[in-house]
């Protein structure tokens, strides 16, 4: 009986995380409404949707060459509290220079 209340507690663990994790865009309108319609800036919201774009929708376009995998997600993390549109690009910059195309 021990064994069963512990097997339980594992699962019902393990699917809370999972559910919780499972919280993230799943295509490109989701994507669009969870990041770049609540992004601070101008330029940041341009920036959320072309990572968006380039994630979930058109991977192969031209804009997209330049961002590897994680670099996108790495906009999508941090360019919606950015208020101004120079550190928008900032953001954008950093994330492609720290997670670069292999």
């Amino acid at each position: 009986m021990g064994r069963f209340i512990l097997a339980l507690i594992v699962v019902l663990g393990t699917a809370t995380m999972a559910s919780a994790q499972g919280f993230a865009p799943k295509n490109y309108a989701e994507c669009v409404m969870l990041y770049a319609k609540k992004a601070a800036s101008r330029d940041g919201g341009m920036l959320m949707r072309r990572a968006c774009k380039c994630r979930f929708q058109e991977p192969g376009a031209p804009e997209c060459k330049q961002y590897s995998p994680l670099a996108l997600n790495c906009m999508v993390s941090n360019l919606m509290p950015v208020e101004h549109d120079e550190e928008a690009w900032g953001v954008e910059r950093a994330c492609r220079n720290k997670h670069p195309v292999q």
